[in-house]
């Protein structure tokens, strides 16, 4: 092209790379304004009324706020740097990609580096708090070790996100270079993120999987809980884990790609609990009340799948032994026992 700048091929895809994911964090970020201004007004509606006040909803309205805020300074600080990296400082010696890798240390560079590991943090207790609610019948032994090993794997997170905070803040320093002890922390961080991420959510589809095999023993497969596709991707932020996976793979690998999904990753993390958040709201996602309705045999108000794939909303109850079990669909109700 003869009006490419005077850099190498290697040069120009780490330019693509960080400009696309500045676009693909901007779309992010769309979506979380829209989720954000859905929580907050139901939210804020329930408070505000004496009636549907409760702890619950003001702790969600916290959680909700100082969610958006820490995302909304990581998008502020990433698209300030894009600017000055493309436009602002654009001669600088090898381009606008060398600009971001040697700029970390700069105070902008610093807030959202430090905004971007207090979401992490942030969106990782609510996935522990997710798993507490639904194993909240189990022994409590198991109880016990769940949250055990959950904790252990969040307080690696919070050391090595510590750690490499103090990486990228060092001076010339940056996620792709090695500290005075000669330790990346980069990728360490990550994959303790993407564990706390991944050890949460087989432990939660595990046990959404399992209630399901117990209604669908008493109502036949057409019956579903909580536990459509849907439900479990949202319940265990699979999202996060996805964005972690396409960061840590071309980081490891050393490609350049890296750049693009390390802008997206404070989106994601938002994002998933946001989702949580709304199926909370909604009634969809699993209770405490739910579960305990499941382990004492009987089941209330829960969204029913219709033949037809459609969810409808339903009161069903039923008994554990020879006893008689209502479902009611709306206007029509059938007998039927277990």
């Amino acid at each position: 092209m003869p009006w490419a700048p005077d850099e190498t091929h290697a040069q120009l895809d780490a330019e693509a790379a960080w400009l696309h994911g500045c676009i693909f964090a901007g779309v992010g970020y769309g979506a979380i304004l829209v989720l954000f201004a859905i929580c907050s007004y139901t939210l804020w509606g329930r408070i505000r009324a004496r009636s549907t006040r409760t702890r619950s909803s003001v702790y969600l309205f916290i959680y909700a706020s100082i969610s958006f805020s820490l995302v909304t300074a990581t998008f502020a600080t990433i698209s300030r740097a894009t600017q000055l990296a493309f436009i602002n400082d654009r001669d600088f010696p090898g381009g606008p990609a060398a600009y971001e890798d040697d700029t970390f240390s700069i105070p902008l560079s610093i807030v959202s580096s430090v905004s971007y590991v207090l979401a992490s943090w942030w969106t990782d207790l609510l996935m522990l708090w997710r798993c507490m609610v639904i194993y909240q019948d189990c022994r409590a032994l198991t109880k016990a070790a769940t949250v055990g090993v959950s904790g252990l794997v969040f307080l690696a997170s919070v050391v090595l996100g510590i750690l490499w905070l103090i990486q990228v803040s060092s001076p010339s320093s940056s996620p792709y270079q090695d500290t005075a002890m000669g330790i990346n922390f980069t990728a360490p961080f990550v994959a303790v993120g993407l564990m706390v991420n991944i050890t949460v959510t087989i432990m939660i589809v595990g046990r959404l999987l399992y209630y399901r095999h117990r209604v669908v023993s008493a109502f036949g497969p057409r019956m579903s809980l909580y536990t459509s596709l849907t439900a479990i991707l949202v319940e265990s932020a699979s999202l996060y884990s996805a964005s972690s996976f396409f960061f840590i793979i071309p980081f490891v690998a050393g490609s350049s790609f890296a750049n693009a999904p390390m802008q997206i990753m404070p989106e994601t993390e938002v994002v998933a609990s946001l989702l949580i958040i709304c199926r909370v709201l909604q009634g969809k996602a699993w209770s405490s009340g739910a579960i305990a309705e499941i382990s004492s045999g009987r089941i209330i108000s829960v969204p029913l799948q219709s033949p037809h794939g459609v969810s409808v909303l339903s009161d069903m109850r039923f008994e554990q032994g020879p006893r008689e079990t209502q479902v009611g669909t709306g206007s029509r109700a059938s007998e039927c026992a277990v």
